[in-house]
């Protein structure tokens, strides 16, 4: 018990001390990279005048943990090259920590912690703090999240997170992820949702092939949702699993 708090105690204060984990594409899946190995993942997403970057390194600690670091929100428009944002939130790009921790609650069921929380290169700091429920079938071969998450403005934008419009709850949103093996373990169905009115706010859809053991290739469109300030996409990623 003592370990467990432990563990949610280093989260959080990395939250304020400093986005993804290992994604469907945007929802962290709550997967734990395993002790002494490393997870990479590269994410591009397309945007109608540029491409948005994102990157994630992480680290397994053991015990159902891991940390690691993000450089995300590195964007290139194709009119001004690359292009930083200082003075309009949400602020980009961000240099990130991460740290997750999970428990295993039941065979087909855990909880997964986890917090990412950085700088951009003029000192704006930003936070993400989650908690996701994962539920995995074994006999279909499915994979449910949804949890809640918690964000300030610098790093996801002023606008609700659709719990409400103003007061405490209004940094509070829900997300939602599902993972459907198509065929031998090899090609994946992938969705995954995060509410708001923000930048992020927006549905993924696609999937994932196993071109080796090792390396994955994820490939989706995404989807703003009502009166958000995200973005029509395709999203395309290149990951590295131990």
């Amino acid at each position: 018990m003592y370990n467990s708090f432990k563990w949610i105690g280093i989260c959080l204060f990395l939250s304020f001390a400093a986005v993804g984990q290992q994604n469907f594409f945007n929802v962290p899946s709550s997967d734990i990279t395993p002790r002494n190995r490393v997870f990479f993942q590269q994410q591009l997403n397309f945007i109608p005048n540029g491409v948005q970057s994102g990157s994630t390194f992480c680290y397994g600690l053991g015990h159902n943990a891991e940390i690691g670091f993000n450089v995300m929100g590195v964007n290139y428009d194709y009119q001004q090259k690359f292009v930083a944002n200082h003075t309009e939130q949400p602020y980009n790009p961000f240099f990130t920590l991460n740290a997750q921790k999970s428990f295993q609650l039941h065979e087909d069921f855990k909880i997964g912690l986890g917090a990412q929380a950085g700088f951009t290169q003029v000192g704006q700091g930003g936070t993400y703090l989650y908690g996701n429920g994962v539920y995995v079938n074994e006999h279909t071969h499915t994979k449910w999240v949804s949890g809640l998450y918690y964000t300030t403005d610098n790093y996801f934008g002023p606008e609700s997170r659709n719990f409400a419009e103003d007061g405490a709850l209004k940094s509070l949103g829900i997300q939602l992820g599902v993972e459907q093996n198509i065929w031998e373990e090899r090609l994946l169905f992938q969705a995954d949702f995060i509410s708001g009115k923000h930048s992020l706010g927006e549905v993924v859809i696609g999937g994932a092939y196993y071109m080796s053991k090792h390396w994955v290739l994820s490939v989706g469109i995404q989807i703003p949702t009502f009166n958000s300030q995200s973005q029509p996409a395709s999203v395309f990623e290149l990951t590295f699993v131990p």
